[in-house]
């Protein structure tokens, strides 16, 4: 098993921008072959965030 953790801050873009963007893209994740997981990372107070 592999787990790659990407981390990226977010530049005029707002927390419920990018949760629209995850949700309109959650669908491509989870048609990934082999893919178990997705974890959304989120640290708005520290504006990082990842999967």
């Amino acid at each position: 098993m592999d787990i790659q953790i990407v981390n990226f801050n977010l530049n005029d873009v707002s927390r419920q921008d990018y949760e629209n963007s995850c949700n309109e893209i959650a669908q491509a994740f989870a048609d990934l072959p082999g893919l178990q997981s997705k974890y959304w990372l989120a640290d708005e107070e520290n504006n990082t965030y990842g999967g």
